[in-house]
């Protein structure tokens, strides 16, 4: 009798803190490998069918680093307003939204990896002469919705941030002591 609570203990054990730990896992290191490999590849897929005349897309898989380059091969005037580091910043991160589509426990192991390994994503956008024309980093694992995605229900359709436009109001007039007026005017 003795003998077979001991078994049901260490089997209760084994299936409550081991082997979901062993899922875990297993499911990073799938994408670790996903995000090595076929990431990069379906990428690429999916930029060379959407490439818009005049522009030469690449992409550089140095996992944890994937730096994307874009080449005009036209002349181009840049526009600062579409330039903006918060708009690709909303952009890109907006993008993971779609993660939401995974079940949880892959998408949690995923979000894992992102924070894990540092996966940082550049842009570097240059004229068809090679000047650079606009550059842009994001580690993913500091995008504003990052926390979101990890809370996240399956399916669940997470609300794209507004940006809040703070307007300044006016300083409050400080009083200074005659001394010190007198002071700054020697």
């Amino acid at each position: 009798m003795k003998n077979i609570i001991i078994a049901i203990g260490i089997l209760m054990i084994f299936w409550q803190v081991i082997y979901p730990k062993y899922q875990s896992y297993k499911y990073e290191k799938v994408a670790r490998e996903y995000l090595k490999t076929t990431w990069a590849d379906d990428t690429k897929k999916e930029i060379s069918s959407k490439q818009p005349q005049g522009l030469h897309v690449e992409l550089l898989n140095q996992y944890p680093n994937i730096r994307i380059y874009q080449n005009f091969l036209v002349d181009i005037v840049a526009i600062p307003e579409l330039l903006n580091k918060d708009t690709f910043q909303q952009a890109w991160c907006g993008q993971l939204n779609g993660l939401t589509a995974m079940e949880v426990k892959p998408r949690l192991a995923m979000l894992k990896v992102f924070e894990q390994d540092k996966v940082t994503f550049y842009l570097i956008v240059k004229d068809k002469f090679g000047k650079e024309i606009f550059s842009f980093q994001q580690r993913i694992s500091e995008c504003p919705n990052f926390d979101k995605l990890r809370v996240a229900k399956q399916g669940e359709v997470i609300a794209e941030t507004k940006e809040e436009t703070f307007v300044p109001s006016a300083a409050p007039a400080v009083m200074s002591s005659p001394s010190e007026s007198a002071a700054s005017v020697q």
